[in-house]
């Protein structure tokens, strides 16, 4: 399992050149029919954040005792929120939606899920600079810390290739899966510390979930707070639950592609 894992990791970087332009093509293509084009892969996230924002700061209690601004918690916990629900969403349907070029025996498939996680860095990237603004005007400056985001960024991207290799290989199969993503979407949002702050053993049991780590990580990137080393523990059960996850969406993969032509 581990040796077929690596073999997929090293294909994909040997068509690193061929993946780069694929996603880019890919995220010019998303909007390509719309009269604002690309502009809007920037509007909908912004609205959605001044949503949760106006809403939540009405209902929540004046003086709150919180450590940082209301928009900061939000802002940076939407950030990898937005990256990692867009590129699950895109990618579980990656085979469908190019099933011309799945059924083409020369082209390499294995690109095409990682294609569409790099396709929505390119929106993440800029929402961390927006991050990074709207903490700088709260107050919190960027520290030694920040630097701490790429390792973070590291972290939610291999998580997302292991996910998207397990859903987007069974989506061809089990069409209604992208609603049952839909719905857990939903569900997973309000486990993690974004719109609330769980405490006591609520919190010990929602840190099962590997997307608290990651959020939590971005958060002390983005203000000042503790070294990823600091969470030692929590990080080794992070890359525990990764690499399994990794090694069966690997498995997953491997088994079910010579049969994607086929139901697609």
């Amino acid at each position: 399992m581990i040796r077929e894992t690596l073999s997929i990791f090293k294909n994909i970087f040997e068509n690193r050149k061929l993946l780069v332009q694929f996603s880019f093509n890919d995220f010019k293509s998303k909007y390509a029919g719309s009269a604002l084009g690309i502009v809007w892969a920037f509007i909908t996230p912004l609205v959605t954040v001044l949503t949760y924002w106006f809403v939540f700061s009405q209902i929540r209690p004046r003086g709150a005792n919180e450590e940082f601004p209301f928009i900061v918690s939000l802002v940076t916990g939407l950030i990898p929120w937005f990256f990692f629900s867009d590129s699950l969403l895109s990618a579980t349907n990656v085979f469908k939606e190019y099933s011309y070029l799945v059924k083409k025996v020369v082209f390499n498939v294995q690109i095409l899920p990682t294609s569409k996680i790099l396709s929505s860095l390119y929106t993440h990237l800029f929402f961390i600079v927006i991050g990074f603004g709207i903490t700088s005007l709260s107050g919190i400056y960027p520290t030694l810390q920040s630097v701490q985001l790429i390792y973070y960024l590291f972290c939610l991207i291999i998580f997302l290739t292991g996910v998207t290799w397990l859903t987007a290989s069974t989506q061809p199969f089990l069409p209604d899966i992208m609603q049952f993503i839909n719905v857990a979407m939903q569900t997973i949002m309000w486990t993690l510390p974004i719109l609330w702050q769980p405490s006591g053993w609520i919190e010990q049991v929602l840190k099962l979930n590997p997307l608290y780590y990651i959020i939590q990580g971005y958060r002390d990137s983005f203000t000042g707070g503790a070294w990823f080393w600091e969470h030692w523990q929590y990080g080794l059960y992070f890359w525990g639950f990764t690499i399994v996850l990794l090694l069966i969406g690997s498995t997953v993969f491997r088994r079910l592609k010579p049969h994607f032509s086929d139901v697609l």
